[in-house]
């Protein structure tokens, strides 16, 4: 019984044996890429771990083809073809007692040229960012051939991270600080590791509206009496290029136009107070609030008027030609009394209830007396005329 349990352990051991010696460990050496998948150089690191190799052989052919063995090092130089491409890579491995390996392959991608077609913009509707609240943008992104992205405010990208090209869009904070341009930079970087050129966009920051604003009506006049209801109007605004008039607080109606520091309107039909209304907004969009100045409009002039001689007799004895005017100037601000219906040599004069008067020519008879009216806003009225006989009895 022994026996056979002797022959049974003896045929094991043979068998483990022969299985043992079947199994070259030269074929269980590992080959790593120091670069990983990809490679942008020709030249290649290329790690080797196994035991008991003491040389290595490698080729881009199968066959071997003018290859050496060299001495084994851990870390193995080794020369791609040119042209980029997938490059095959074949490895045989030798001991001490001239036992080879298996042969391996495996496989490197040439990639040595850089993401192509780049670019970066900044997503907004105009070249303009007026959000006075926040920084952050809308950044669309381009590239082909890229695997990582990498954003930032300088061209040095300090403190930005490479982040996976997954999606076109992203969104971005702007540098703060005051108004003014604000760039972004952007640069792409493949699987292989070659960086494309540094890209950039640009936006202006503008949050801040046009200041300084004002409106003057014919020059800060209080009235007009223009019958065309013309007025010229003296407009004033630090950093405007757009300007809005109406005679409308609301505004409604009223178009956009370019800036301007002289501008002509028609005020509004009917005597009586005038406002008018200026904004402005820069090329930004950003808008003021709205500037005024008002003007009285009085096209009509004097009507409910009068005068009277000596409180209206018909004959006046005074031999010095003296009478009274006794005036009803209505709301007239001046009056001009002459002799002459011409009025030559007429001055106008403050506007007052009655005055001293003397009457024209040497001679007794009909004298006449014109009067006209001025308001404020210098209408004139129509003339009127007062008769009485001069009777002195010479």
């Amino acid at each position: 019984m022994s026996t056979k349990i002797h022959i049974v352990l003896l045929s094991t051991f043979l068998l483990l044996s022969n299985i043992c010696l079947s199994q070259n460990p030269l074929d269980r050496t590992r080959i790593i890429f120091k670069s990983g998948k990809y490679t942008n150089s020709t030249s290649i690191k290329i790690e080797l771990h196994g035991t008991g190799v003491t040389h290595v052989m490698a080729s881009g052919d199968a066959s071997f083809k003018n290859a050496h063995w060299v001495r084994f090092q851990p870390v193995f130089n080794y020369n791609l073809s040119a042209n980029d491409g997938v490059k095959s890579i074949y490895f045989k491995f030798k001991d001490i007692d001239g036992n080879e390996s298996k042969t391996f392959m495996r496989k490197i991608i040439l990639d040595t040229k850089p993401p192509e077609d780049v670019g970066v913009s900044i997503d907004v509707p105009s070249p303009y960012w007026t959000d006075t609240k926040s920084m952050k943008v809308g950044v669309i992104l381009k590239a082909k051939g890229a695997k990582y992205y990498q954003l930032g405010n300088t061209s040095a990208f300090h403190g930005n991270k490479w982040r996976i090209f997954q999606d076109d869009y992203v969104e971005w904070d702007l540098a703060e600080g005051d108004d003014g341009i604000r760039k972004i930079y952007a640069r792409y970087r493949d699987q292989a590791g070659n960086l494309s050129h540094v890209v950039s966009a640009e936006i202006m920051i503008d949050r801040t509206p046009p200041f300084a604003g004002s409106i003057k009506i014919n020059g800060g006049a209080e009235m007009s009496n223009r019958q065309d209801h013309q007025v010229q109007l003296d407009i004033l605004c630090r950093q405007a290029d757009s300007m809005m008039v109406s005679q409308d607080q609301q505004f409604e109606e009223g178009k956009w136009e370019v800036f301007s520091e002289k501008k002509s309107i028609y005020l509004s039909d009917g005597d009586g107070t005038k406002r008018v209304y200026v904004k402005f907004k820069d090329k930004a969009g950003n808008e003021t609030k709205s500037y005024s100045s008002s003007i009285e409009l009085d096209t009509n002039a004097p009507k409910n008027i009068d005068f009277k001689i000596n409180n209206g007799e018909k004959v006046t004895n005074d031999i010095n030609k003296k009478v009274t005017l006794n005036i009803e100037p209505d709301d007239a601000a001046l009056m001009m009394v002459s002799n002459s219906s011409s009025f030559n040599g007429g001055k106008w004069q403050q506007a007052v209830p009655s005055i001293s008067w003397t009457l024209k020519g040497e001679e007794d008879g009909y004298k006449h007396v014109y009067i006209r009216f001025k308001d404020e806003a210098g209408n004139v009225s129509r003339p009127l005329r007062a008769t009485i006989e001069l009777k002195r009895g010479f």
